[in-house]
């Protein structure tokens, strides 16, 4: 998730006042506030789409430095270095030009993408120009902006209901004989969005996890701290406090999924309950594949 350079850091250094004045003033010198050049310039720098469906329009801001008493039109074009989405197939623009009214400071260039025509692992984005007088560029900003389009694929909780393959960094350090575990996971009737991955890491004992989908471009995973198996099973015997090994979620990366390549992938630190005061086991990530009944069957019949 990025973020460009935003006009924020602009209008912090002039300051609230400055800021507040300039919402009142035209372009004629005995009219303005603010001191400075006339400026126009796209908000931010870079800026990501997600792409849900083909009809919406989303906005690229656009910002001036002041108002002025009659309409600015700038053109838009699309630069050819470092834009690999092609016009018509993956996105459109709404116009080639943006309007900045009389007595407002910003408008916006509204793109939209063609949901169907994009791959679910494709990297495609483009970059736009603000053709304006050279002498109202800053070149602090300039006068480009990179956009990125992303895929989101409508979530369904059922995309996470039925068969998955676990694999897991921790399975090389503690578990060398697993290569990965097959799993079922059914719906948690007790939590929205919630799954139950039974079997995580050992049999008779499930992981619950949920899917937060307030925000399209940080699809993330909750998770409280659970027992996923034993220090017995994994150390050939020896017990330790009460012998289960909890899965803490880690809070220095995020857990997050993906719906339209069907995985969640998952931070731990694991703890032996009742003897923490030693100090974590480690830390790892796990992922969660999910994958058909054909395939999950095939696999078992492997030996998996």
């Amino acid at each position: 998730y990025y973020k460009g350079i935003t006009m924020k850091r602009f209008f912090g250094k002039l300051g609230i006042f400055a800021f507040a004045a300039t919402l009142f003033v035209g372009c004629s010198e005995d009219r303005v506030s603010y001191a400075g050049p006339d400026y126009v310039m796209f908000s931010d720098s870079l800026q990501t789409i997600a792409i849900q469906n083909s009809e919406t329009y989303y906005d690229i801001p656009v910002s001036a430095t002041t108002a002025c008493d009659y309409d600015r039109t700038y053109a838009v074009e699309v630069v050819d270095k470092g834009s690999n989405a092609i016009e018509g197939l993956h996105y459109e623009l709404q116009s080639n030009s943006v309007t900045i009214k009389a007595g407002e400071l910003a408008s916006s260039v509204k793109i939209k993408g063609f949901y169907e025509n994009f791959e679910d692992t494709d990297s495609l984005g483009i970059n736009l120009r603000l053709v304006a007088p050279q002498e109202k560029i800053w070149d602090i900003y300039g006068d480009e902006t990179k956009v990125q389009f992303v895929k989101i694929c409508p979530f369904d909780i059922q995309r996470f209901v039925g068969y998955a393959k676990v694999t897991s960094n921790f399975f090389t350090d503690y578990m060398p004989a697993t290569e990965f575990r097959l799993v079922t996971v059914e719906q948690d009737s007790e939590k929205e969005n919630g799954v139950i991955i039974n079997d995580f890491f050992l049999d008779g004992m499930d992981l619950k996890i949920s899917f937060d989908t307030q925000k399209p471009l940080e699809p993330k995973v909750n998770m409280e701290t659970q027992a996923v198996t034993k220090l017995s099973e994994i150390s050939g015997g020896a017990v330790l406090g009460t012998d289960m090994v909890l899965a803490v979620p880690y809070t220095g990366a995020v857990s997050y999924f993906n719906v339209c390549q069907g995985f969640a992938l998952l931070y731990h630190t694991f703890y032996v309950e009742g003897y923490e005061s030693a100090g974590p086991i480690g830390t790892y990530p796990t992922v969660v594949e999910w994958i058909s009944e054909e395939e999950y069957n095939y696999l078992k019949k492997q030996g998996y």
